[in-house]
């Protein structure tokens, strides 16, 4: 369903699941099939898939959630760099050059933010009232272990929410239009600009979800149930 939605020619595979790109890749025509587990609860450090184009390929493989720069001295510096404000991204050190040289398309159903009330927490899902999947515009890097094996990273560029959605959260991911996602994967200047305009006409639904998707070892489909609706 991802390779269809988004054109992927390519998947990085190992043992017949996607896995980072030291692994093999290879061309969908060559798969019969790809083992993928949904994962509803997703935190830092999580390997979540992502599209980029690679060896002239769109390619997906997987990442680890959490951006650990080339230069970093410990890569747990990724688990505080999930995200990358897209109004400074091309001016901060640990985003700069990936933005210009290495961004990636995240596909995801969906996301959640909370908001408070009365000093209670509320999770809420943002997903596509199509129920197509959605792109988060990403960036990504290599990091070399110890082993001198690459860690193969990524981070998801957000902006200022939408007005509708502002009581709920004030930041929420850039969504990268079907019509744009090769450029965003194309190498070359940075087209924030264009892909935030585009943005602006994705239509997104949200509704209340159940305080159980605060707890990441929760992982299940009853956690994007609609509250609202019992």
């Amino acid at each position: 369903m991802i390779a269809a939605q988004f054109n992927v020619s390519a998947l990085a595979i190992l043992n017949g699941v996607i896995a980072d790109l030291t692994a093999p890749i290879v061309g969908t025509a060559e798969l019969d099939t790809v083992s993928t587990r949904p994962n509803y609860n997703v935190a830092p450090t999580h390997q979540i898939p992502a599209i980029l184009q690679h060896e002239d390929l769109t390619t997906m493989a997987n990442f680890q959630w959490g951006l650990v720069p080339s230069w970093s001295k410990d890569p747990a510096i990724g688990s505080r760099m999930i995200n990358a404000r897209s109004e400074t991204a091309a001016e901060k050190p640990s985003f700069r050059s990936a933005i210009v040289k290495r961004r990636c398309i995240v596909p995801a159903d969906g996301w959640y933010e909370w908001h408070t009330n009365a000093g209670k927490k509320i999770p809420h899902y943002f997903s596509d009232p199509s129920e197509s999947l959605l792109g988060f515009a990403g960036i990504f890097e290599s990091w070399t272990q110890p082993d001198g094996e690459p860690l193969w990273t990524t981070a998801i560029l957000t902006q200022q929410a939408r007005p509708e959605f502002a009581h709920i959260h004030d930041r929420m991911p850039v969504l990268v239009a079907p019509e744009l996602r090769a450029l965003w994967l194309a190498p070359g200047p940075n087209p924030l600009a264009q892909i935030l305009e585009a943005a602006e006409s994705t239509q997104i639904q949200e509704w209340e979800v159940a305080p159980a998707v605060g707890n990441v070892r929760n992982n299940s489909a009853e956690l994007i149930t609609n509250q609202t609706l019992f």
